[in-house]
């Protein structure tokens, strides 16, 4: 099942979605479904360093056929990750070769049984990207975004991902109790406000009591924050631009907020419309691309959450760092400052634009805000300081949460329009 996994996504398919249609259909317990997103996400995250640890103990990797490749890989992190000891690995690597290549069997037992892991390197950024398993271009990147802080980032977001709730109701905690082995809050909580809980749950998150009763929402504290860092009053008229599927949409209306979400793809708002009847809160949705001029009246609080290359949630999407390229950091930086425009366009005298991206790059981040800054766009606007309850990395003109103890890296930054 996991060959199969990395067989669909060297065919351009997303880890996650994959995951859950062919483990929907297989006739697998708990420990097996365990087993199978282990090894699947275990090499999807470690993909670059597994291979420059295979590299030396094979002559021509390019080659080997595909699947025979994706078996090497499973085997060595099982051995050199997961713990497993190396007869078993190889035994069960072996025999899976044989029913696919039975040619190679050999080879693969043999590398098998010398892999080891890669030796301790040395301080420069090769040798800190493939101990993090990243592009050596994408760490230079995150380097400049967070400085001494990227290796420690970068290795954080190579462990699994918990289960993260955000709960909207005082109920949620005792019904999830009910349900799963270990409940805990995280951060702070304030009466009234939608709160992270992180959640050991012996089952998928949609047959969850405190789920089907629109209790809780899967979410990232780090996403969590960047919608309640907007703090609207209840009553006040919201604008969330580029939606998406409406999480943070639902945050804002759980604040009593009146919140009009704006999103390109009708699919998506017909998604967090579902959503949002489940949660049992009411957002208007308007269809419009976020590059050109909007015609909506303008607000005192307006949200975009920009669609970006994604590199802050690599823990739970780890096929983004294999298929991303700098010239579509490039692309995604183009599109954010145009969107950017046409945020700042309707934000009314004296209020707030937020802007958010889940990516550690700077050119989606720092320079996306200090050319609107400096543009005549943004004249009139400037950034605010704030705080945030997650660990975080100061940043022009806004910050970096940090994608530590689970968490998701976004940069933020709050700009305030002159009133």
């Amino acid at each position: 099942m996991a060959l199969s996994v990395l067989g669909r996504l060297r065919g351009g398919a997303f880890l996650a979605p994959t995951l859950h249609e062919l483990l929907s259909a297989a006739p697998f317990d708990r420990a097996g479904r365990g087993l199978v997103t282990d090894l699947s996400y275990g090499v999807a995250r470690r993909m670059i360093e597994l291979d420059a640890v295979l590299a030396p103990l094979l002559k021509r990797p390019d080659r080997l056929p595909p699947t025979v490749m994706d078996a090497l890989r499973l085997g060595a992190f099982e051995v050199v990750h997961r713990g497993t000891p190396p007869y078993a690995a190889v035994d069960a690597w072996v025999g899976i070769v044989k029913r696919e290549a039975p040619g190679l069997a050999g080879l693969v037992n043999a590398v098998l049984r010398r892999v080891a892991p890669l030796p301790a390197g040395g301080p420069s950024h090769t040798a800190a990207a493939l101990r993090t398993s990243l592009p050596v271009w994408l760490y230079e990147r995150f380097g400049t975004a967070l400085g001494a802080r990227a290796s420690e980032a970068a290795e954080a977001m190579l462990e699994p991902e918990p289960l993260w709730l955000t709960a909207f109701d005082p109920a949620a905690r005792t019904a999830l109790e009910a349900d799963a082995a270990g409940v805990a809050a995280y951060g702070p909580a304030r009466p009234g406000r939608p709160g992270s809980l992180r959640v050991m749950a012996p089952m998928s998150v949609d047959r969850l009591a405190a789920f089907t009763s629109g209790l809780v929402q899967p979410q990232n504290p780090a996403s969590l924050q960047v919608a309640l860092l907007l703090d609207p009053p209840p009553g006040a008229r919201v604008l969330d631009l580029a939606s998406g599927r409406g999480v943070k949409s639902a945050v804002l209306a759980a604040l009593g907020a009146d919140v009009c979400a704006v999103e390109l793809d009708p699919r998506r708002s017909a998604a967090a419309e579902r959503n949002l009847r489940r949660l049992g809160l009411r957002v208007r949705h308007v269809s419009a691309d976020l590059t050109r001029p909007l015609d909506v009246a303008p607000a005192l609080h307006v949200l975009l959450d920009a669609p970006c290359s994604g590199t802050g949630t690599l823990r739970g999407h780890p096929e983004i760092k294999l298929r991303l390229t700098p010239e579509g950091v490039a692309a995604a930086a183009e599109t954010q400052a145009r969107m950017l425009e046409t945020a700042a366009a309707v934000v009314a005298p004296g209020g707030v634009l937020q802007y958010a991206v889940c990516a550690l790059t700077p050119e989606e981040g720092t320079e996306v805000v200090a050319r609107f800054l400096a543009s005549s766009h943004g004249r009139g606007f400037a950034a605010e300081s704030f705080e945030l309850p997650l660990p975080t990395h100061a940043a022009e003109h806004g910050r970096y949460t940090l994608p530590l103890e689970g968490l998701d890296g976004f940069y933020v930054a709050r700009l305030r329009r002159a009133a």
